[in-house]
């Protein structure tokens, strides 16, 4: 038996049905490189932030304005992704990721990076990822239908945080021995295999229209689908109101590190990839359970678990706990986020995708920017372990409210094929 036999056969597992598609094959593993350039860039940029200024606050700064177009422009850009092909859109957003991060990279290297530098490049990334998110996510569907939608949600989900476990632990090793220079260079050239795969990705399944209709027009319709349908609304809003809340590690883990902990690069870099490992296990998770129970045992008991980690996160000050902790908050977060994400794509129309998705995007990430900028001036002024066990208290009161308002309406769930 040849290697590729085994390959194919790999892919033809059931738990494996979306890489059956060579469309998100060439897709898959392209962003998988990527997101490893990430997350290395990401780790480097926090602790540049925190070297240049020692405050908890500025690092949220970064944060906030970094997914504020996301807020501002995401609707605008849902409507865009309506019109266009997602396919050209995607590889448009990642060559301007990979020229940002090549600034980055000259900028360190060159020893005149400054605070209003990264502010500046992280607007520009926040106005092109407003773009690349629901771009990204409706491509999804075109690659491979909707039959396989669900497991191409997980795997691409068990992808970015099998990444998130590999590239903080890269990124804390490079930043320790050669500097945040090169995390910046690697993930430049990261981009270009995701670019390479999507070049090469086939026409798969069409699902926008060249739209002449008033863009508000288009954002409107958008928002009265979401209105109108509770199993699409009620998931978006448990994730906006946890985001808000308890989706601030970016900005709490650093300085929880190196003031609680007492870390350097390399515990902050097992930290984070202790996280990615809860998640890419929650991933995996929901790969081989992705079905419609599942999901909403996924959904709520994600969010409940993510409240109820943090606020036992607050109350710790060992190493090792800690990253135990954050495995268990990276498994919440993922099986919300993806459950989430699953839930809507298997419901919306094909028309809608675009607008509805930039909506997913402002409540995954735009508002997680907010609660990062309110985490990071809580625990300026009263710690990062205070900051933790806030976060959880309110992530268990929303969720247990909406829950319960849920159950109360006694909301059925209808998968649309």
């Amino acid at each position: 038996m040849n290697f590729l036999t085994v390959i194919n056969r790999f892919t033809r597992a059931p738990a494996l049905a979306s890489l059956h598609h060579r469309n998100f094959r060439l897709f898959y593993f392209g962003q998988l490189i990527s997101v490893i350039g990430f997350w290395m860039q990401n780790i480097a940029q926090a602790w540049v932030v925190l070297d240049l200024t020692n405050s908890p606050f500025l690092l949220g700064m970064v944060t906030f304005v970094q997914f504020l177009p996301n807020i501002i422009l995401s609707l605008f850009a849902g409507a865009f992704v309506d019109r266009f092909s997602r396919k050209s859109l995607v590889i448009g957003a990642q060559t301007t990721f990979m020229l940002l991060a090549l600034i980055f990279a000259i900028l360190s290297g060159t020893s005149v990076l400054q605070y209003w530098h990264i502010v500046i490049i992280s607007v520009l990334m926040g106005v092109t990822q407003a773009v690349d998110v629901p771009a990204r996510q409706s491509l999804l569907v075109e690659l491979v239908g909707r039959k396989d939608l669900t497991n191409a949600i997980a795997l691409n989900s068990s992808m970015f945080n099998g990444a998130r476990v590999v590239g903080p632990a890269l990124g804390g090793i490079v930043l320790a021995k050669y500097g945040a220079t090169y995390c910046f260079i690697l993930n430049s050239i990261s981009y270009l295999f995701v670019i390479l795969g999507l070049l090469s990705i086939t026409e798969g399944h069409k699902t926008f229209n060249k739209q002449k209709e008033n863009i508000f027009n288009q954002i409107r319709e958008g928002m009265l689908y979401i209105r109108h349908t509770p199993t699409v609304w009620i998931p978006m809003f448990l994730l906006a109101t946890v985001s808000i809340s308890a989706m601030n590690f970016g900005v709490l883990v650093p300085v929880f590190a190196r003031t609680s902990l007492d870390q350097g690069p390399e515990g902050f870099g097992i930290l984070v990839s202790s996280q990615g490992i809860g998640s890419l296990l929650g991933a995996i998770l929901l790969v081989v359970l992705g079905k419609r129970g599942y999901l909403l045992w996924f959904l709520w008991g994600g969010a409940t678990c993510l409240g109820v980690f943090q606020l036992i996160l607050g109350q710790m000050n060992w190493f090792w706990p800690s990253a135990i902790l954050l495995f268990g908050a990276g498994w919440s977060m993922v099986s919300l986020t993806a459950s989430v994400n699953s839930l809507i794509q298997l419901q919306v129309p094909d028309s809608l995708r675009g607008r509805v998705l930039s909506v997913y995007s402002i409540c995954f990430l735009g508002l997680s920017s907010v609660g990062g900028i309110v985490a990071g001036t809580v625990a300026k002024w009263f710690g990062a372990s205070i900051a933790f066990s806030v976060s959880g208290i309110l992530a268990i009161v929303s969720t247990l409210l909406l829950g319960r308002y849920w159950r109360k309406k006694n909301i059925s769930f209808q998968i649309n094929l």
